[in-house]
């Protein structure tokens, strides 16, 4: 017997496919001498079957294996030998290719060893069988079955393309060959030639739902989750309880900030998983977003009397102590056991430099912009990556160099706010006044209304020289602003009235909308300060170190009054 050039596959968890029954000896490839024996005859196996039905079972869609099994249905004894092994054929397809149909066909038993099954059986295990022949359609694009079976196509991933294209250019409107091309590429990362491929096969056969869903998939691998998220919901009318499609919604509605929706569909999962522990901790994220902390601690608790060291239960622990709990040194704790367990992980790394960030603190010796440097290393344009490493220059008041680092930002994405509000600050910084007014003054003409880009704006209308126009526009919002508004405006009037009571007042009207405005509270420490009234100084001092607890800049301050009242 001639030996199988195979490759072998990691293989998903097992399916319970119905194979057909094969008497004869199992076998995966055909002797040299037969081999070249078909090569010469140009194979005929299938001369005997119509060509309509071979032409169905080579489209490969689930209708046209159905009419294909349908033309050739007959009695047990009046069968070809070719014409039961076409039908297992047909069936080993739809099982493999499309497992939410049913094989609604009798498969009679069979004795040819053929080809056409061993590379079927072959695909079953993992294995990409080369030992085929190659003669005829089927038998060039039969291996490529693997794919189905396979979660690594690395190994057979240009043998499997070049069959699949070379079964294209003899059947063009092959179904079967356009999606199996489609999912090889999907499954190697390549999600703009999949789905090229897919929306092929989405055409050639429009109700198939696994070649929908896997255009779902794609859609979103590729990182157009809008449109994954459409085509998820829309398919979803159909096949309400179907667990991969409801996966896919929940995911694409997380993706899309659509946490009510995402939660909804991660508690059906739940519903027919309840033990599934992968939904669990997903919608544990959803409610962490909503900052449902009390239900995200019951969850993750659950989640715990199973398993403590995920990295993605580390990670919403962490965030949970910190944001909830205000717990830094249990946060800490515990993204420093995460770094212990996942060393070099990126999404590990960016959380360690995101609590870095915010706490003002070292994580594990190191500091916000480290961690950040360590993973843009790997990746020198991971955004994530950038906007931690510019915080972390911000906060040690290395401007130049977060100026360098945020610039890089806006080139890359000037509309993200919080990329443009972090540049306009430090534009104001480094005394690059003229690019920080260029940048804030057209978005404040689109976006008048936004709060944030109010703030910003008034902020930069003051550091210009254009003090007129920012107390023009502060008096005039005022009388309507939200409470968190109203304090931010006072404050940033009490700097522009020229009266020292005056600017009291406003400081007072300041703290009276949000008690807790640090900016407010360190500016009557720094009018008592000057007035040398100390210890009324120190009374507002403290109030901004209980709500900024890991700067040490207000550590310093307040350490130095201590000891000019003493």
């Amino acid at each position: 017997m001639l030996s199988s050039a195979v490759y072998p596959a990691s293989k998903k968890k097992s399916r319970k496919n119905r194979e057909p029954t094969v008497v004869a000896e199992e076998k995966t490839a055909i002797s040299s001498d037969r081999t070249e024996e078909l090569k010469n005859k140009k194979y005929t196996y299938f001369s005997s079957v119509s060509e309509t039905v071979l032409a169905d079972v080579e489209t490969g869609s689930p209708s046209s294996l159905r009419r294909a099994a349908s033309a050739m249905r007959k009695s047990e004894v009046d069968y070809l030998e070719n014409e039961k092994v076409l039908l297992a054929v047909a069936s080993s397809i739809m099982q493999m290719v499309y497992p939410s149909e049913h094989v609604d066909w009798e498969t009679p038993s069979f004795t040819d060893v053929t080809p056409y099954m061993g590379a079927i059986q072959s695909a079953q295990k993992g294995i990409y069988d080369m030992s085929t022949g190659n003669v005829d359609f089927l038998t060039i694009v039969l291996p490529s079955l693997v794919i189905t079976t396979a979660d690594d196509v690395s190994p057979f991933f240009t043998n499997s393309e070049n069959a699949l294209r070379q079964g294209l250019s003899m059947r063009g409107d092959s179904v079967l060959a356009q999606y199996l091309l489609g999912l090889l590429y999907q499954k190697n990362n390549m999600p703009e030639q999949a789905l090229s491929c897919l929306s092929s096969a989405k055409n050639l056969a429009p109700d198939c739902f696994q070649i929908l869903l896997s255009f779902a998939e794609c859609q979103s691998l590729a990182g157009n989750m809008r449109e994954s998220y459409e085509c998820a919901v829309q398919l979803l009318e159909k096949y309400p309880v179907d667990v991969r499609l409801l996966k896919l919604c929940a995911q694409t509605a997380y993706a899309l900030n659509n946490l009510n929706a995402a939660e909804e569909y991660i508690s059906r999962v739940l519903q027919q998983e309840p033990n599934s522990l992968e939904s669990l901790l997903f919608r544990a994220k959803i409610l962490m977003a909503k900052k449902e902390y009390i239900r995200v601690a019951s969850l993750l608790d659950m989640y715990s009397r199973q398993d403590t060291t995920a990295k993605e239960y580390l990670l919403l622990r962490t965030q949970l102590q910190y944001d909830w709990s205000k717990n830094l040194n249990a946060a800490v704790s515990t993204i420093e056991n995460a770094l212990r367990l996942y060393p070099d992980d990126k999404d590990v790394q960016l959380f360690a430099a995101r609590l870095a960030s915010l706490s003002y603190t070292k994580i594990a010796g190191k500091s916000a912009e480290e961690y950040a440097d360590a993973v843009l290393q790997k990746e020198p344009d991971n955004e994530i990556a950038l906007q931690y490493a510019a915080d972390g220059f911000v906060q040690k008041k290395n401007y130049q160099k977060a100026y360098e680092l945020s610039s890089a930002l806006i080139a890359r994405n000037k509309d993200d706010p919080e990329n443009l509000f972090r540049h306009v600050n430090i534009c104001l910084e480094v005394g690059k006044k003229d690019e920080a007014w260029n940048l804030i003054a057209p978005l404040y003409k689109e976006k008048s209304s936004d709060e944030n880009v109010i703030q910003m704006y008034i902020i930069t209308l003051d550091a210009t020289g254009r003090d007129a126009q920012a107390l023009s526009l502060i008096n005039q919002l005022l009388p309507n602003s939200s409470s968190r508004q109203k304090s931010f405006l006072y404050y940033r009037r009490s700097l522009l009235q020229g009266d020292e009571n005056a600017a009291l007042s406003d400081l007072r009207s300041s703290l009276i909308a949000n008690p807790r405005n640090s900016d407010a509270l360190f500016r009557l420490y720094q009018i008592y300060f000057d007035k040398k009234d100390y210890r009324k100084a120190q009374y507002y001092l403290k109030q901004v170190v209980a709500l900024n607890p890991n700067d040490e800049e207000f550590h310093r301050l307040n350490d130095e009054l201590t000891l000019l009242l003493n």
